[in-house]
């Protein structure tokens, strides 16, 4: 059986950080029988709040390109993806591959082969947010789909284990261009997503957090 966990844990030290965040918030919330209790091998979900915190404090320590200070950084960023990995292998074991269950657990998963149907509305997107430019502002990707009309994103500065407010940021006609602009630097937001067809409004991706700089 073909792994259905996609390898990957950000590709910069900043994305590690907040998808490091995520999958701590996602697995303290999640509701598999398999997945408690948490095994001891494994680092802690306060440990990956730690770790998330201490990969933030070497960025800000590389800023000023210091030799050490720049390999210090990517060394624990390394570390940081392995030990991602290794959880992330554990979940899918524990989870027998479900793809849901993953999502649902702030995992990236392989994309599967959409088809165009118009028997019902459109599948639950993956979404993945970076910064933009500049300060303030954030970058999305929404899974491409078939027919859609367009791509909502929504907004929230609470944690989505607590029922939060969402607030619409706009309708988008490219899933590749969501632009979000005006956002409050250093407070952590959480987005989701959905797609439009002529058959209708499709379920909400999992949320998806980042730290706005």
């Amino acid at each position: 059986m073909q792994p259905v966990l996609a390898p990957e844990y950000g590709s910069t030290p900043r994305e590690t950080a907040e998808m490091m965040r995520t999958v701590k918030v996602m697995l303290l919330n999640h509701d598999h029988p398999n997945l408690k209790p948490w095994p001891p091998w494994l680092r802690s979900f306060d440990g990956l709040g730690e770790d998330a915190d201490l990969l933030d404090a070497a960025i800000l320590r590389a800023q000023n390109h210091d030799v050490t200070m720049v390999k210090e950084r990517d060394e624990f960023h390394q570390a940081s993806k392995k030990r991602m990995a290794r959880i992330g292998q554990y979940v899918e074991l524990a989870v027998e591959s479900d793809r849901d269950a993953l999502k649902r657990a702030g995992f990236k998963v392989r994309p599967l082969q959409v088809k165009k149907t118009a028997s019902g509305p459109p599948p639950s997107p993956d979404l993945s947010v970076t910064h933009g430019k500049a300060s303030g502002t954030l970058s999305g990707k929404i899974t491409r789909y078939p027919g859609a009309k367009s791509y909502r994103v929504q907004i929230t500065d609470q944690d989505p284990a607590t029922n939060p407010t969402w607030l619409d940021v706009d309708d988008f006609p490219l899933a590749s261009k969501i632009h979000i602009p005006g956002r409050e630097p250093g407070k952590l937001y959480w987005l989701r997503a959905s797609i439009l067809t002529s058959a209708g409004r499709g379920p909400w991706s999992l949320p998806v957090s980042i730290r706005s700089l």
